[in-house]
């Protein structure tokens, strides 16, 4: 077991059918921690418990603590933390399709554009909060924005070439299943031989399911149901008025013209999660500047509470202070939502089918990628007696 802990999914099969499902995890609650905590020592905590998304902990850990303690917003500042977050966002996805993607294809992982990646990630925090700390109380602007331009053109560039092979432009004015498939052809781009991989294997629609994208939480109804809620029961099996969600890069790109119309085929399949972390990856560098931030805080009597879009999907911070201090903190993470044992990746591999166990654990694998748990995960495939 790793310190982040894992996935264990288990698969019992029969005939090439799955019969049931089992989805549980050994990933700690890490909040436990900052029980007893001040707040100053909570945002200097929070990037430590977090390797995978860590800016965007630190930026709803923030949010929960100001909340909380009736400090005001920060416009500007918090809106250079989200581009902070959103740039998070394209390294995480990018990690992901430079590592993952080529195994998936049977080739070897892209090393050494991820290093590229890592290295041009560093500097970013600089540009726009110079020597200081980016998520604390006491941070200070300092946009360098001739610098930061500039390393958006390089993250831009290198992108392009390692997944979209010059292709990247093209790819976002795509609008429709038919135009993708135009821009497919014959194309070598990482990206390409994925999606032309879906194809041929007719795996557009594969896990498909009926789970639905969650929706947007009412913030004061969403701190009634995590207050009144057994920690466990929602915080590491979170639904939404009774019913299981996905939070994922498709639930909230899937208006978007090409999505739109490849939902309406696919539904929430492979061929349509694929798509929504290209665009993903290719849009928000390019659309990406200093501009008042779409997070969401709630307070209300020593309690914070903060929404804030994570890579994988919706990350939730809640903290109840008392003599300024910790007395209870809670964390809901994407994973959680959509490795649900009843949620979508559950539901989308029990409609798997496959000639052999072996079809049956490529399916899998392919689908758990998509999802992405941001953990490691275990896949056992049993027998049914």
């Amino acid at each position: 077991m790793t310190p982040a802990g894992e996935i264990h999914i288990e698969l019992t099969h029969q005939a090439g059918q799955v019969g049931a499902v089992k989805i549980g995890s050994t990933r700690p609650e890490a909040a436990r921690v900052l029980i007893g905590k001040m707040p100053e020592q909570v945002l200097s905590m929070v990037p430590l418990l977090f390797s995978l998304c860590g800016n965007a902990q630190a930026y709803a850990a923030l949010q929960a603590c100001r909340a909380a303690m009736g400090i005001p917003a920060e416009p500007e500042a918090d809106a250079a933390r989200e581009c902070l977050v959103q740039l998070e966002t394209v390294r995480e996805h990018a990690w992901r399709i430079l590592l993952d993607w080529p195994g998936l294809l049977g080739g070897a992982a892209d090393k050494d554009t991820v290093a590229g990646l890592l290295k041009l990630d560093r500097q970013f925090k600089s540009c726009l909060f110079g020597d200081t700390e980016a998520f604390k109380l006491d941070s200070r602007l300092q946009i360098d924005a001739v610098r930061l331009q500039g390393l958006l053109d390089e993250l831009t560039g290198l992108i392009d070439r390692a997944i979209f092979a010059g292709g990247q432009n093209r790819f976002l004015a795509l609008t429709d299943e038919g135009q993708l498939q135009d821009w497919l052809d014959g194309n070598m781009a990482l990206a390409a031989q994925l999606l032309n991989t879906l194809y041929q294997r007719k795996w557009q629609a594969l896990g498909n399911s009926h789970v639905a994208g969650l929706p947007s939480l009412g913030p004061a109804e969403l701190n009634r149901q995590m207050q009144n809620t057994d920690l466990s029961a929602f915080c590491r099996m979170p639904q939404w008025q009774g019913q299981c969600c996905e939070s994922t890069p498709l639930s909230r790109q899937q208006s978007g013209p090409l999505l739109a119309d490849l939902h309406s085929r696919y539904g929430n399949g492979l061929l349509p999660r694929f798509v929504a972390v290209l665009l993903e990856v290719a849009a928000i560098p390019h659309g990406l500047k200093p501009s008042l931030g779409t997070m969401s805080a709630y307070a209300a009597d020593g309690i914070g509470l903060a929404q804030v879009q994570a890579a994988r999907g919706l990350l939730i911070h809640r903290l109840a202070l008392r003599q300024g201090r910790v007395y209870d903190y809670r964390i809901v993470a994407p994973t959680e939502w959509n490795f649900h044992p009843d949620g979508v990746l559950a539901q989308g591999l029990k409609s798997l089918q496959a000639a052999d166990a072996d079809g049956l654990r490529q399916r899998a694998e392919w689908l758990i990628n998509a999802v992405d748990p941001c953990v490691q995960y275990r896949l056992a495939l049993v027998p049914e007696n």
